[in-house]
This record gives structure tokens, C-alpha cells and sequence, in this order.
């Protein structure tokens, strides 16, 4: 067997020395992002009065009922949060004030509630400038939404819907209730914390 010189030795060692060291510092970045991970799950506040759909009579409709129930009681309490005199809030003169969106989200929530429904979105007030009525036409909103998922059974979940012209089913539309009020409550935590107030609510 051939030695190798102690020069030589070194070089080899210091080759894969640098070759290795490249895949350390990954393994490591790694390490750390998955004990992060891990701390956070730890961290993660899960109600343990979350609602479990496996044993609804329908479960599928269950499901998307928690899920928008869920980020409904957060906007509801980012509305009641927000003082009043910071309902016109916006970060820059290009986006919606607090105020704009949370008439936004009750909105669009009478539009699509009521084409699952299969019924023109119900007639409401017209301007809604404080807070008081804004709130109020939200819990309207809310609760017309809850007649219309409480009064839906799994069997209609592939029925026929219309989302603004595209042709879908009533699924896609249920879902898309939740979808954008997770959408716009992003948004009213943004503005919470921009005026040094907590959000909070929800079962996770």
C-alpha cells in the first residue's frame, strides 16, 4: 500500500474540507428552521372548543362553516376594536380605510351568501359612515351568512353557482366566503397593529 505524503494528506483533507462545509451550514439552516417550526406549532393557540365536523350530519358544509365562523369572529372583534376615530384609518391615500373594509367584507359577504342562496342580496341601508353602523351592517352580513350554511346540506355542494360570470359549482362559492374574510382580516390586523392594538379572537 502506497503512502502518502503529509502534504498530500492535507490537501485531501482540506479538499474535502471545503467541499463539505458548504452542506454543514445547510444541515444546520435546516436544523434551525425545523426547531423554529417546531416552537411555533408548540406556541400555536387551538381552542379546545374547536368544533370537530367528523360526525356532522354534513360534514364537508361543517367544515367550511368553522373555517368561515373562525375568521368571522376575528373581524368582528377587529371592528369592535378599532375606536371609532380611527375608523378612517388608511396607511397610505392608495388602500381602503379600516372603515372601507369592513363594509367591503359585509358587502361581499350578502353577495355571495345570497347566490348560494339563490336570491338577490337583501336590500340594505345606503351610506354607512360611523362605526356604529358599519358594525351593524357586518353583523347583518354575518348573520344572514349563517341562515345560509346552517340551511345547506353536503348533497347541494355540487350544485350549480355563477361567481361573478364563471361558471362553478356551490362549493367553490362557500368557500370563497371564508377565503375573503381571511383575505381582509389580514389586512384589519395590519391596521390594529399600525395603531398599537392587539388582535385577538377566533379559535385558532
Amino acid at each position: 500500500m502506497q503512502d502518502f505524503p503529509n502534504n498530500s494528506l492535507c490537501t485531501i483533507h482540506n479538499s474535502i474540507e471545503r467541499l463539505t462545509r458548504p452542506f454543514a451550514r445547510v444541515l444546520v439552516s435546516v436544523g434551525m428552521v425545523s426547531v423554529f417550526f417546531l416552537a411555533s406549532l408548540a406556541n400555536a393557540q387551538i381552542s379546545p372548543d374547536l368544533p370537530n365536523p367528523i360526525a356532522a350530519p354534513n360534514p364537508l358544509t361543517a367544515t367550511l362553516t368553522i373555517f368561515r365562523s373562525n375568521m368571522q369572529d376575528k373581524i368582528m372583534k377587529a371592528a369592535d376594536a378599532m375606536p371609532e376615530a380611527k375608523y378612517s384609518y388608511r396607511p397610505t391615500k392608495d388602500v381602503r380605510s379600516f372603515g372601507e373594509i369592513v363594509t367591503h367584507v359585509a358587502d361581499i359577504s350578502y353577495v355571495l351568501c345570497s347566490n348560494v342562496k339563490g336570491e338577490a342580496p337583501p336590500a340594505t341601508a345606503g351610506a354607512k359612515s360611523s362605526k356604529t353602523e358599519i358594525v351593524a351592517y357586518l353583523k347583518g352580513a354575518f348573520g344572514y351568512c349563517d341562515g345560509v350554511y346552517s340551511g345547506f346540506s353536503d348533497a347541494h355542494l355540487n350544485d350549480r353557482g355563477d361567481f361573478w360570470g364563471f361558471k362553478t359549482n356551490k362549493m367553490f362559492i362557500l368557500t370563497q366566503v371564508g377565503n375573503h374574510d381571511a383575505l381582509h382580516y389580514g389586512n384589519l390586523v395590519t391596521y390594529l397593529r399600525l395603531n398599537g392594538l392587539e388582535p385577538s379572537g377566533g379559535w385558532f
